[in-house]
């Protein structure tokens, strides 16, 4: 895994965390003691947001047509979610978008869930394009985590690699493709 890679899925878990801190802290929930009957307590349409780390530099930027909040068990569900990731430092790196058919964020903001033709893609700027797909990606901020039990196909220009399984280790850039890894040389 390049470090782009890398760095995409940690701007990807610091814009989860940041969305679900931002709505989490603006919005407060009423009491639900079952009065709700199982709807939402809020629900944003045709949203965007834009997230600023602390020194008040855009950090990333989510569009999705729908979100809601489960008020009981206080997580958040996304209807096809687009992240926007600028790249992390002026004129280096590319910025990225990364596409899921939906998302779902826990309570705590310490796992984001995107499931369905999963897609990231760099914009090619200053690296080579890369894209990234799979089914099911999972992203652990607190814990520096990303993983997927399933198909993952990394494309890069010359190269395609695709295996089973991935798991990336955030604090020192590793990645491991579980099983049957295959390289192929593109020219």
């Amino acid at each position: 895994m390049s470090w782009r890679t890398a760095l995409t899925l940690v701007l990807l878990v610091g814009a989860v965390f940041s969305a679900w801190s931002l709505l989490s802290n603006r919005i407060s929930a009423p009491a639900t003691d079952g009065a709700l009957g199982g709807r939402p307590d809020y629900v944003l349409n045709d949203f965007e947001l834009v997230a600023l780390d602390a020194q008040g530099k855009e950090s990333f930027t989510l569009r999705a047509p729908r979100l809601t909040r489960d008020p009981d068990a206080e997580t958040m569900d996304i209807a096809e979610p687009l992240f926007l990731i600028p790249p992390p430092d002026a004129g280096t790196g590319d910025a990225w978008q990364v596409r899921a058919d939906t998302g779902w964020v826990s309570a705590r903001g310490d796992e984001l869930r995107l499931r369905g033709a999963v897609k990231a893609v760099s914009d090619g700027r200053n690296e080579a394009p890369v894209t990234i797909t799979t089914e099911q990606l999972n992203v652990f901020p607190d814990a520096d985590r990303v993983d997927s039990a399933v198909a993952v196909t990394i494309n890069r220009p010359g190269s395609i690699l695709r295996g089973n399984g991935l798991e990336v280790n955030l604090a020192n850039k590793q990645y491991t493709l579980q099983s049957e890894v295959r390289s192929r040389y593109v020219p």
